[in-house]
Order: C-alpha cells, then structure tokens, then sequence
C-alpha cells in the first residue's frame, strides 16, 4: 500500500487521499536542515518523506526499507535525480543514471492511474446496464443469475445468508462486526465469489460480507458499492433508469454537470455540505431511502434542533443492523453540496448519544435523486448533473406517516400530531396493505402520499386481526 501511494504520488489529492500526514521536527547536519513529514496510508506500515530545506527537494524516503536521493539535474525544466541509493539493513544498492529523458508527447493511456485490473470490459471502457429507479440492476454471481442487485454508494459488498446458502459459498467460520449508518453494528461473515457480471462487465475474486438481510417484499438479494467505485467511475441516470460504470483509470468526464471534490474514508464517501453556512463532511449514500439525515454530534455541536425549529421526533430507517435512533424532521432551505443547491429538503435530525457516527450525516436519496450523478473517485470528484426535479422542493408525506416495509404493507411507524394521519385515527402499528384498492410497493417513500394537496386516499389498514377502512386527506405538514 505504501508503494502504490508513493507511486501515485502525482495523484495525491489535497487531502493526501486519506492517509494521516504528521510534520516532523525538523534534522539539521552541519548546514543542511531537512523537513520530515510522516504518512501513514490506511493498509500501509507508513514512510517518512525528508526535504531539503534549502533546495526544496526530496532527499530521503524510509519506510520498511530506505531510498535517498541525490545528484539532481535540470532535464528539460525539471529536477529529476540521477541516483538512487536503496539501503536494506547493511546491504546498499546505488542506481545511477546516466541519462533521463521526459517524453516531448503522452497520450491518454500515459497518463492512466496505476490500478491493479482484475476486470474485463469491452475496449470502449465504458458498459451501461438498465437499472430500477436507477439503482437496482441484474447482475451474475459465478455464473449463476441474473440476480436483483442494489448498487449502495454507503456500502461495501454484502449480501444474504439465505442467499449465500443458495449459492453454496463457504463462509469464514469467524464472525466481526461489519458498521452501518445506524448505531448499530450487524455480525458478518466473509465469502469469496469466483466473478461477478453486471452486462458486459466482470470483475474477479470478490469478497461479500454475509449478513442477516433486513426483509423485504422485493428486496435486492446483495448491495455493491465501495469495491465498484475504487475501479470504475460511475454514473447514476435515475430519469432513465440506468448505471453506467466507465475503466476509471481511462475515464476523462466531459459532461454538464458540476463538480464537487468528493474523498474517501475508509470505504465511506464524503463530500463537504453546508446547512445555512453550517460546514460539515457528509456521507452519499444511496442505499438511505429515508432522505437527509444529520448525525447526533453535528446537530447537537450547532444546536440545529434549536436554530430550525424542530419539534416532531419520528422513526428514521434502519440498516443492516436494525433501526436507528429516532430523529427530529424538519424542512432546510439553504443546503448547499459543495457549490450545488438542494433547496428546502427534509433533515432528520439525531441528537440520540447511541449514534457514534463520525460524519455530519448522510445524504440519502431524496437528494441524490434529484440528480444525475458521476462519481469519480479515483480521482476525488462527484458531478451533479441537474434534472427537472433538482430545483423542486421536496414534499414530505402528506398525512404525516413515516412508513417502513417488512414484506407485508407498509406499516405505520410514525404519526405526526395533528397531521391528516392523526385526525384519520391511523396509529404506529399499523399496516396499511391497500391504497385506493392496489396494494403498495415496498417504497417507504409511497408516491400516493405525495399526490396533490386535497387528495383523498382509500385505506384498507389492518391492526392485529382487525381489518379497517380509512380516508385520508393530504395537506402540507411540513
């Protein structure tokens, strides 16, 4: 890891690409003082680069063994170093130069990231796939399939243990605990899968986190996300319904869209947002239907619960590892993603000491979805490319219900006081398993609900063994 990061050095980004940056005191021998700066890479044992502090130039790199620098020469206006003396404990390896030449013309494969390739593609580099409100496609696991897959920028490789079974991976007998958004963590186990095919596209020798799936009526069987975004750009067409994944080593955006310097950490993606000039580094999470969500230390760091005007507290999704702590709902107008605006959203605010995460929060997709997005993170940049919906403002559900699915209707987790829910008598429990006489989707976010003001809905809801009937008017509420 400490070499691909030094060989990559021309890529580093401003952030140093998540490694840990340490200056160090500086080290003066007779008249020469060198300035020391400690990296240490996640997956790296860690180098220290020494500079010469009058001449500016790297004079040394010691890490796991130890290379100095020295007799550099101007080639064509650049310094360059015409020998390199490699020490390894008492042995010495002295590489001199005699002569070194930069290339008067490079074409784009020149220029092209250093990546490990363990994927096949067509020569184009480029492979398009249909995909469900533009996140659930098919994709072949060893060959077998296609299965529905959900492509989840908030999340690593993971999939089902009944699905697992199904495919008779072998899984590690040893358990660890695998973080979500939630406060929770969910237990997994590991399995290699041989290849996966989405279209045209194969990557090779994939490990999957096995977990205990959240159920679902039609829910998708395994989720990508980091393990795809380290190899290929990837761009997310939720008007027409499509994913399209590009060789991120060759890829060159050229497109509408503005971009956004977008970082990693760990295996979640940031990118910097600000709430009425409020700054904080938010996850993108496609995988969050739930929307916007404000993590407990930044909200209560800024007292935003206090600043928006919040006040009704209601359920706020689950992940793998179960529910999340409530959060207050309120509605931002000035929400800015780098330069972008999502004007007047809906935030769930925690403020519950249980949610530990780092980040300010998590911008799910009733943001995302109002985009198309490229997310580039070989190279640290998102694009948002604006859509008809990009300047709407959102609209909250109309009677006030927070919903979840389990597979048998949506169920009632949250009624807002005095909203329509509230005066209709629909209380948390219970599931309503026909809008209008159709049975729902799964969506939480029920399209129904979001229908003009003055609407009436005919509910057929059921509490237990009682089965009822209710209407509904839909009205603003927040």
């Amino acid at each position: 890891m400490d070499d691909r990061y030094l060989t990559s050095h021309a890529y580093w980004q401003p952030n140093f690409d998540g490694a840990a940056v340490t200056v160090l005191e500086p080290q003066t021998e007779g008249s020469n003082t060198w300035d020391g700066l400690k990296f240490h890479v996640p997956g790296g044992k860690g180098f220290t680069l020494w500079i010469n502090r009058g001449t500016g130039l790297l004079a040394r790199i010691e890490g796991s063994s130890a290379k100095q620098l020295s007799d550099y020469r101007l080639v064509n206006g650049v310094m360059l170093p015409f020998v390199e003396t490699k020490l390894a404990g008492n042995d010495k390896l002295i590489i001199t130069y005699a002569s070194r030449t930069l290339r008067s013309h490079l074409d784009s494969a020149g220029f092209a990231i250093p990546f490990r390739k363990d994927y096949e593609m067509p020569a184009s580099g480029e492979v398009t796939v249909p995909a469900k409100d533009g996140l659930i496609f098919e994709a072949k696991i060893n060959g077998k399939g296609p299965f529905k897959a959900l492509f989840d920028t908030g999340s690593v490789n993971v999939m089902s243990e009944s699905f697992a079974h199904r495919l008779g991976l072998k899984l590690d007998t040893k358990g660890e605990a695998l973080g979500t958004f939630t406060a929770a963590n969910a237990e997994a186990h590991k399995a290699h899968i041989d290849t996966l095919q989405i279209g045209n596209l194969v990557i090779h020798d994939q490990m999957f986190y096995v977990i205990a799936w959240p159920a679902g009526g039609d829910t998708p069987a395994f989720a990508v996300g980091y393990e795809l975004l380290r190899r290929f750009a990837v761009k997310i067409d939720y008007d027409n319904q499509r994913l399209t994944f590009y060789d991120a080593p060759r890829f060159h955006y050229s497109g509408p869209g503005t971009a956004v310097p977008l970082r990693l950490q760990g295996t979640t993606l940031l990118a910097e947002a600000s709430i009425d000039n409020v700054f904080g580094s938010f996850g993108l999470d496609t995988g969050n239907e739930f929307g916007f969500s404000l993590a407990s230390d930044f909200t209560n760091k800024n007292d935003l619960v206090h600043k928006l005007g919040a006040h009704y507290l209601a359920y706020n999704g689950r992940g793998y590892a179960g529910p999340g702590p409530e959060a207050y709902l309120v509605r931002i107008h000035d929400l800015h993603i780098g330069n972008v605006p999502a004007p007047s959203v809906i935030a769930h605010l925690t403020t519950d000491p249980s949610d530990k995460n780092d980040a300010a929060g998590n911008i799910g997709q009733s943001i995302l979805g109002k985009f198309t997005e490229v997310f580039d993170c070989m190279r640290g940049q998102l694009y948002f490319e604006k859509t008809k919906k990009s300047d709407q403002a959102e609209v909250f559900n109309r009677a006030g219900l927070v919903f979840d699915s389990f597979g048998h209707g949506l169920q009632v987790m949250t009624v807002l006081p005095g909203s329509p829910g509230a005066k209709a008598g629909l209380r948390v429990g219970d599931v309503i398993t026909a809008i209008d006489g159709k049975v729902p989707t799964d969506d939480v976010n029920q399209p129904a609900f979001v229908e003009a003001v003055g609407t009436v809905l005919h509910l057929t809801v059921q509490h237990g063994g009682e089965s009822r009937a209710v209407s509904v008017t839909l009205r603003d509420v927040l």
